[in-house]
């Protein structure tokens, strides 16, 4: 039965008695993250199925010698190369003449960038995905699972039972064991941390004669670590991760990058029939690790 109003002052088909908003409202995504951490670098040709980076370590040492000594030890370079795969991500969207045709009739609905949109939309989820978690299937090393990188368990985590100090303790762990492990020669800078800590050490006060939180007091006494960042899947919950996991590393390109040799390109759109089809393209080749001495994980038990 249609749906009618009838009543004293007429008939009126119930459409006509609803006011449509002019105002158009997005579906709202988890924050992308991913070039905000890592820098990124298009340096590798488009055409290339891979990258490779060389290592030098030079070798040697002095010693006392006699005057007319012979016995001179011997210094060297060693070089060693790590080579990373690049693969393609693709995607696509289509479109019939008549939904162009009906879509002009509908204003503000841009049907056709709508679904470029979502094409670009998917593709950052994908870059992020690549550059947190890597692709195991094809070789592809992310960061928070990285391999080469050393992982530190500490007796306390942030819950209910942990104190103040405990706290201050677990996150000064981190850069701690870098500058140890690495003879000080590495000096990490970010922090990137499950969100459920962040709101636990940017909430917690320091103690209860300050109003200054955890997350504050860390930043303003550790004197390396600038920059503390809440990312959702650290948390193991919500990730691939078995544990929940802290990340300190060096921000600098320097230290590590992810590759992106090709952004996304949307191609020229290709008829068949009555409907166009464009397709989508990009290449990436993961983070790059060159100092894993300069990032540590710091995992709950």
């Amino acid at each position: 039965m249609s749906d009618i109003r009838n009543d004293e002052v007429g008939l009126f088909l119930a459409r006509e008695l609803e006011t449509i908003l002019a105002r158009t409202f997005e579906t709202e995504y988890a924050d992308i993250k991913y070039s905000q951490i890592l820098p990124i670098s298009t340096e590798v040709a488009t055409g290339s199925d891979s990258f490779t980076y060389k290592i030098f370590d030079a070798q040697g040492s002095m010693k006392i010698i006699a005057d007319k000594g012979s016995d001179l030890p011997r210094a060297d370079i060693l070089r060693k190369e790590v080579t990373h795969p690049v693969r393609s991500l693709g995607a696509s969207f289509a479109y019939s003449i008549q939904e162009t045709r009906a879509a002009a009739q509908v204003p503000g609905l841009q049907l056709e960038q709508r679904r470029a949109n979502a094409v670009r939309r998917a593709y950052e989820e994908k870059v992020q995905d690549v550059a947190y978690f890597g692709s195991s299937a094809d070789g592809i090393d992310g960061l928070f699972n990285n391999a080469n990188v050393d992982k530190i368990v500490p007796n306390k985590w942030f819950d209910g039972t942990i104190t103040t100090d405990e706290m201050l303790e677990v996150l000064n762990e981190g850069p701690t064991r870098i500058i140890q492990n690495s003879n000080m020669k590495e000096q990490p800078n970010t922090m990137l941390v499950p969100q459920n800590v962040f709101r636990i050490i940017s909430t917690r006060r320091a103690s209860d004669a300050s109003d200054t939180t955890v997350l504050e007091y860390f930043l303003r006494t550790n004197p390396y670590i600038r920059a503390v960042e809440p990312i959702n899947d650290l948390e193991a919950a919500k990730s691939v991760l078995s544990k929940d996991r802290i990340v300190c590393y060096d921000r600098s390109p320097e230290k590590l990058q992810l590759h992106i040799p090709q952004t996304l390109e949307f191609l020229p759109p290709v008829r068949q029939n009555l409907e166009f089809s464009v397709a989508a393209h990009a290449r990436v080749g993961g983070v790059a690790l060159y100092y894993p001495k300069s990032a540590i994980f710091v995992e709950k038990a």
